[in-house]
């Protein structure tokens, strides 16, 4: 099967010296063969996968059809961790390939989906060769989500859908960053500077998720579509 990055699969990360992610994230390698366990396990992760698939399996069939493009085609996962999600996706019909900066999130990956080493503001996936890229749970996470969205419309087809989630922290209650990298207005405003445009909503619950007893969160997925004037 032919997937739609140049050559061997290769890392394409930075200089060690220079953090792919803030240094929350430097943890995930450590935390790789417990952490679906900590996080819900395959409940949220199939919770997660209906959402995103009724949004990408509308959004990327219409944008195709839009386009003259053939309807089989690929799902990128930037930073799809533990490939968790990314399995229940490949369960429901779509071709999906992982990407992810952490080595040990990688490996664990690598025994449930194909899978790249890579950094999400650079990723080794040629211009305009998938036809859906999600992020989820990943921006909340940046300092700066701008060159991941931008990645995100570089890869994309013309018709192709990016979905991610926005307001992660939001979904828990009050607290967190006074202007959280994923919130809404400015992932939507990002997008549209790059050609990605909103066309869908939806939310799902994040089981065992709940924090000191409250109840499951719900998280917020938004889609774009990539138009062909980009």
């Amino acid at each position: 099967m032919a997937y739609p990055y140049p050559g061997p699969l290769q890392s394409n990360t930075r200089n060690a010296k220079e953090p792919l992610y803030p240094e929350t994230v430097l943890n995930y390698d450590r935390e790789a063969a417990s952490y679906d366990e900590s996080r819900g396990g395959l409940p949220r992760a199939r919770a997660a996968a209906q959402a995103v698939h009724d949004l990408v399996g509308t959004g990327m069939l219409a944008g195709q059809a839009a386009h003259g493009l053939p309807g089989e085609g690929t799902l990128l996962d930037i930073a799809c961790g533990t490939g968790l999600v990314s399995r229940e996706l490949a369960g429901l019909g779509l071709r999906v390939l992982g990407v992810d900066a952490s080595a040990g999130m990688a490996g664990v990956a690598a025994g449930r989906i194909d899978v790249v080493l890579g950094d999400g503001r650079r990723l080794p996936v040629r211009d305009r060769s998938v036809d859906a890229v999600t992020t989820i749970w990943l921006l909340h996470l940046l300092d700066d989500a701008r060159p991941v969205i931008a990645e995100a419309a570089r890869v994309l087809r013309p018709g192709g859908v990016f979905v991610t989630t926005v307001d992660k922290r939001a979904a828990h209650g009050p607290g967190g960053r006074q202007d959280p990298p994923d919130r809404a207005e400015l992932v939507v405003e990002v997008a549209a500077g790059h050609g990605l445009v909103l066309s869908g909503e939806a939310r799902f619950a994040g089981h065992g998720q709940g924090r000191d007893g409250a109840a499951d969160p719900v998280f917020r997925l938004l889609a774009f579509t990539a138009s062909g004037e980009r």
